[in-house]
């Protein structure tokens, strides 16, 4: 018990030099595919019914020093709303089907925060940095009524400074939220709501002041 309490003291005592650095800002533009999100019933065959790519804009804050960092986002998007796998007749069974999108069905603000860590520098100076975090997505759409859903993320990042105060980056990330954005009320017969997978590619112009 003695060894845990002095691991928590040295612990406290470091966390203020881990945090010490500075401030970032930065916005961002990316687009996102979901998987998931809906489950068809088995008559339904391959027909998949879930959010579709939808193309956002957001700002980014940051704290801490190279090695270690403090990160949020804050994004907004209108996905669409895809039935994938339709196929072109009933009677035809064998074909992969089609894809219908219906556009800005959905109006998505999505939060996220965490922490990065830099893995590596390639030759040049471009760094590697791996991060992880909570999300936090809403989902609102005309006509009914908006949910909000929590999930984690996980992502990997390439930064390139370009001035002295100036960077750009590239980020993948991958989500997953238990729930889904979908309400059983709002899909359509054969369908209910499963737990969705999120895959984002997003750059980012980042400012150190």
């Amino acid at each position: 018990m003695l060894r845990i309490l002095r691991w928590l003291g040295a612990c406290c005592l470091a966390l203020p030099g881990a945090l010490a650095g500075q401030l970032s800002l930065g916005i961002s533009v990316g687009t996102s595919s979901f998987s998931g999100a809906a489950r068809a019933a088995p008559s339904a065959g391959e027909v998949r019914f879930l959010p579709y790519r939808p193309t956002s804009v957001g700002v980014l804050v940051g704290w801490g020093r190279q090695e270690v960092r403090l990160e949020g986002s804050a994004r907004y998007g209108e996905p669409g709303l895809a039935l994938r796998g339709v196929p072109l007749a009933e009677e035809d069974t064998s074909s992969p089907g089609v894809l219908i999108v219906s556009e800005n069905a959905f109006r998505l603000v999505s939060f996220t925060g965490g922490v990065s860590l830099r893995l590596l520098r390639l030759r040049g100076g471009p760094v590697v940095r791996a991060g992880t975090g909570l999300v936090l997505e809403h989902w609102a759409s005309p006509g009914s009524a908006a949910r909000t859903v929590g999930g984690v993320q996980g992502g990997l990042a390439i930064e390139v400074a370009l001035t002295g105060a100036l960077a750009a980056r590239a980020d993948a990330e991958l989500g997953f939220t238990p729930a889904s954005p979908f309400r059983a009320s709002d899909l359509p017969e054969g369908f209910t709501p499963r737990s969705t997978w999120r895959r984002s590619l997003a750059v980012a112009a980042v400012w150190w002041p």
